[in-house]
């Protein structure tokens, strides 16, 4: 048996984001899956009898390989079926009452929790960014610790006149050198700068942008529009807005 107009058939949503709201939920992968297609599965039974019932919920990928986090999942019509041992699934059969209601339940939950999910996956790492001051590649470096100190960053960008980086100064090269004290501080940014390990873009998702960071193991990072500075983003603000 189909459900229809659960608010779930069409749904378009990240992978790791299905993936997450599905597990919470007790719908499983497991092993129905392919590099196109996923089945979700909930097995519960009917306490009254035993019997046993699958509410499923499938869907296609219209953007990458089922494997990748990133790909882009298109829901299809839940379902529910009987299990028949040894026999299987039956899925052409009329069903209690209880389990329509139980089915339309979990199918609720999962609907509200996906929309909101999806609402948040909406904002961008670039709404998300922090605006910290730039320095210039003269400035002295303890320019450079004050900007850190003042705004509460680890890292502080090196731009041009344009705002196009140059490069970044991290507080590990500050205090290892020594340089923010006043004495130290006279020297110039210019012989601390470094390259970033990585930046991302302003029209990231956060999932995304969060995975990469914790892959580098790194909690803040450049925010590049091209070449154009755009701001610093925190891994444990993406963290806060995702699990929102």
């Amino acid at each position: 048996m189909k459900f229809e107009n659960t608010g779930l058939e069409s749904t378009i949503v990240q992978f790791s984001i299905l993936d997450h709201i599905m597990h919470e939920n007790g719908l499983v992968l497991a092993g129905q899956w392919d590099y196109e297609r996923v089945t979700y599965d909930y097995k519960f039974e009917d306490m009254t009898n035993g019997d046993v019932y699958y509410l499923r919920v499938p869907g296609v990928s219209i953007e990458g390989m089922v494997e990748s986090a990133h790909a882009v999942i298109k829901l299809g019509k839940p379902y529910v079926g009987k299990h028949y041992y040894p026999h299987g699934v039956e899925y052409d059969e009329e069903f209690p009452e209880t389990i329509i209601s139980t089915c339309n339940k979990k199918l609720e939950i999962v609907r509200d929790q996906l929309g909101s999910a999806l609402q948040r996956s909406m904002v961008s790492v670039g709404e998300l960014a922090k605006r910290v001051t730039p320095c210039k590649p003269t400035d002295n470096v303890s320019v450079a610790a004050a900007v850190m100190k003042s705004e509460n960053v680890t890292i502080v960008p090196v731009c041009d006149e344009n705002e196009h980086l140059m490069g970044i100064v991290t507080d590990r090269a500050i205090a290892v050198g020594g340089f923010a004290d006043n004495e130290a501080g006279a020297t110039k940014v210019e012989e601390l700068v470094e390259k970033p390990e990585i930046t991302l873009s302003p029209d990231m998702k956060p999932e995304q942008a969060a995975d990469i960071m914790n892959e580098s193991r790194l909690t803040e990072v450049i925010v590049l529009d091209g070449e154009r500075f755009v701001g610093i983003v925190s891994y444990f603000l993406l963290k806060e807005k995702i699990n929102a």
